[in-house]
């Protein structure tokens, strides 16, 4: 099959599997194009007297479209179960002869064992010494009051005064 080929080529190359069965839409493509060509052409051939046998054709060409629908269906199901079904690999018969030291396997470079979940805002410190310094200034805004600058005449205190806090330094008695 077709698929077989893609598949191994797809291998060599390591990309992903993941649309193979391309070649199979684009020729159920091609057969509804000339199928739905046919019906055009039988709709403009055929006098409006006729509707039985109007009806008739294209009830046999729209079973004829469900038809290669259910064939596409059947084609795309093979197609994947080949893909996902599991084959057995091959062992070589004798282990490959290696001068000096052998190389890792991709596997063992990214295993990287038990590792505790890391906070993804640290992982770039200029980000993560930039919500140290927000957290600073919300700190310090409990400390020191902000300057209101005066946008206009004075009109009192908007917020009231509450008596029961100080900001200042006390004054001893």
């Amino acid at each position: 099959m077709t698929i077989d080929n893609a598949r191994e080529e797809k291998k060599i190359k390591g990309e992903k599997r993941k649309h193979q069965n391309d070649q199979v839409d684009m020729e159920m493509l091609k057969l509804r194009e000339a199928l739905e060509g046919k019906l055009r052409s039988n709709d403009s051939t055929v006098p409006k007297s006729d509707k039985a046998q109007k009806r008739q054709k294209s009830e046999d060409s729209e079973d004829e479209f469900y038809k290669q629908v259910k064939q596409k269906q059947e084609a795309k199901r093979a197609a994947k179960a080949e893909i996902y079904s599991r084959k057995p690999h091959l062992i070589p018969s004798s282990p490959e002869r290696v001068v000096g030291k052998r190389l890792i396997s991709n596997q063992i470079a990214s295993n990287r064992g038990l590792t505790r979940k890391r906070n993804k805002d640290h992982k770039n410190p200029r980000k993560n010494y930039r919500d140290k310094h927000k957290k600073k200034v919300i700190n310090h805004r409990g400390q020191v009051r902000l300057i209101r600058t005066q946008t206009g005449p004075y009109a009192g205190e908007t917020r009231g005064i509450n008596p029961n806090t100080s900001r200042s330094i006390r004054i001893k008695n």
